[in-house]
């Protein structure tokens, strides 16, 4: 995986290491929960070589985060 630190940014399509980096995943986890049907899966860049949108991870997330906003935390405890 590239060191983030010299990047100006993430790149808007991202290869599977940098797809669960940028979620906080680690790449197997990745890999299981796009299996399962829960995150989106990568979209082809070549005919050999596939990666994820980066918009669709955020889309993703920000769903994730709408499911937070729905439940009231202290239910948690």
């Amino acid at each position: 995986m590239r060191d983030k630190s010299t990047l100006p940014g993430w790149p808007l399509i991202l290869r599977r290491e940098d797809a669960a980096a940028y979620l906080s995943l680690s790449p197997s986890t990745l890999d299981a929960e796009v299996k399962a049907g829960r995150i989106p899966g990568p979209v082809r860049i070549t005919e050999s070589l596939k990666g994820w949108h980066r918009r669709m991870l955020d889309a993703w997330a920000d769903d994730r985060g709408a499911d937070a906003d729905r439940s009231d935390w202290r239910d948690l405890e």
